[in-house]
């Protein structure tokens, strides 16, 4: 029944731009034939048919005009004139008659032809204007869906009439076109700076009531799949030309990772400036403690201060180049020397530095005793200090530290594994992430911008590895890498 409805409807074909010769011309002739029909086999009344069919006529014209345009009205206003000469012929008119009706024939003719081509050429008019309003919808729905920004628009009274996908991907629901801002309320509780917001409250709402743009409003909100949102919403009205106001538009920016970045620059700011001053104040301490010894001439003290200097200086110089790497990395500017050598002996050079710095933990060796890879020979080092150092850090009550390395058919793998806090499941794909940090509120905080990991891990991928963790909270950590050997590259 709608299919049948849609093809005869001519309201349902406005804007469609078809226009059909069949249909208006079967059933013309259709309508002949049964008015032929009707006044010889019906009512035995040739001379029956000349009234009612002139309205019949008028009404298959005005309706073919405005549902198939110029040609629908045409062709069926030439059907009814050829029918009314058919009518005179077939009736014997003579006489004055005949000239009378030939006279009314013409008149009729000329009236059907100007209906035709009047209404038949509105309704083309409105097919064009229709089209085009549908092309400018698609245009602008297709607009719509490229930004990467949600939008709504609203009529004046705040019923959504237009969305985009981005809208959906940000809020994590599809909104109801019945929906009317700032009377219904959202599925989820939004709130501006921690403070719950009603309907009246928002941007849309504030605009169309203020008549004037709402500009840089933040909101947090909860999706239903858990994630925390911080979106940004911009609005305006739109006015006719008379200025008044016919709608309005919203313009929602996800800055959730915006907000996070800067959280993230804070932090590191504060952790920056915290693991900087640490070591400038140790150096002053100890130059000052130097000096006094100096002046009352007690050389071993001095020289013992001297070491301290000497550490707090190496491990500003730590934090200095890790600063570097990380911006080199972030700029693409991290450089290498690359050359063939065999990393199970940089591996053993390593481990003799490190175990000099502590006396609590055994770092035992363990595996093959050569392998040749190709890569920078410090970077490698500096990957290796790294993850030996954290194995340390994070194995206070641990005695053993297990490096050992194995090989297959294209890579050499080196595991480092401590025994010390572990690390919980939640948190091992994002110890790799700049300027993580594992913390446990159970546990003491260690020292540290949260870079080494970061580091190693773009280091390891430079040279075609791959850098991952095993750990079980409360058993430690096994760290590895691999990299692909010399005679396979």
């Amino acid at each position: 029944m709608d299919r049948l409805n849609r093809y005869l409807n001519p309201i349902e074909r406005l804007g469609l731009g078809e226009m059909s010769y069949r249909f208006p011309l079967f059933a013309n002739l259709a309508l002949c034939v049964l008015s032929e029909t009707y006044a010889y086999k019906i009512a035995h009344n040739p001379f029956i048919v000349g009234v009612y069919i002139i309205f019949l006529n008028i009404a298959f014209i005005i309706y073919f005009s405005f549902r198939d345009g110029i040609l629908g009205g045409l062709i069926s206003a030439i059907i009814t004139i050829i029918y009314y000469f058919y009518i005179i012929y077939t009736r014997h008119y003579s006489g004055q008659q005949f000239a009378s009706s030939i006279d009314t024939i013409i008149e009729l003719g000329l009236i059907y032809i100007l209906l035709a081509l009047i209404i038949g050429w509105l309704k083309q008019t409105m097919d064009k204007l229709i089209g085009r309003e549908a092309n400018e919808r698609i245009w602008l729905q297709t607009i719509l869906e490229q930004l990467a920004v949600g939008v709504i628009i609203t009529d004046n009274k705040g019923k959504i009439v237009q969305t985009n996908r981005q809208l959906e991907n940000i809020l994590g629901v599809k909104i109801s076109k019945d929906f009317v801002i700032g009377k219904d309320m959202p599925t989820f509780p939004v709130k501006e700076n921690k403070q719950p917001v009603i309907p009246a409250q928002s941007p849309i709402s504030q605009a169309i009531k203020a008549n004037k743009p709402v500009v840089g409003k933040e909101f947090e909100f909860e999706r239903k799949d858990g994630k925390q949102v911080t979106v940004q919403v911009n609005a305006s009205v739109i006015k006719n030309k008379k200025h008044q106001v016919i709608a309005a538009a919203s313009i929602i920016t996800d800055i959730t990772q915006q907000k996070e970045l800067e959280r993230q620059k804070d932090d590191f700011l504060s952790m920056a400036s915290h693991e900087l001053k640490t070591p400038v104040t140790s150096l002053k301490m100890f130059i000052d403690l130097q000096r006094q010894q100096l002046q009352t001439k007690n050389p071993q003290k001095a020289t013992y201060f001297n070491e301290r200097i000497q550490d707090q200086a190496n491990r500003l110089k730590e934090l200095i180049n890790d600063l570097l790497d990380v911006s080199s990395i972030q700029t693409n500017k991290l450089r290498f020397n690359k050359e063939k050598f065999d990393i199970i002996s940089v591996l053993h050079d390593t481990v003799e530095g490190l175990q000099a710095t502590t006396k609590k933990n055994e770092i035992v060796i363990k595996g093959s005793n050569s392998e040749k890879v190709y890569g920078d020979r410090y970077r490698i080092y500096q990957v290796l200090v790294n993850l030996i150092s954290n194995a340390i850090k994070y194995s206070p009550n641990s005695k053993k530290i297990i490096v050992s390395s194995k090989k297959d058919k294209k890579n050499v793998v080196i595991s480092v594994q401590d025994f010390g806090t572990g690390i919980n499941k939640t948190q091992q794909n994002k110890i790799f992430e700049r300027l993580y940090q594992v913390t446990d509120p159970q546990e003491k905080t260690f020292p540290g911008l949260g870079l080494g990991l970061y580091i190693s891990k773009n280091i390891i991928e430079r040279h075609h590895g791959k850098l991952w963790v095993k750990s079980t909270k409360g058993k430690g950590s096994t760290f590895y890498f691999s990299l692909p050997l010399y005679n396979k590259i």
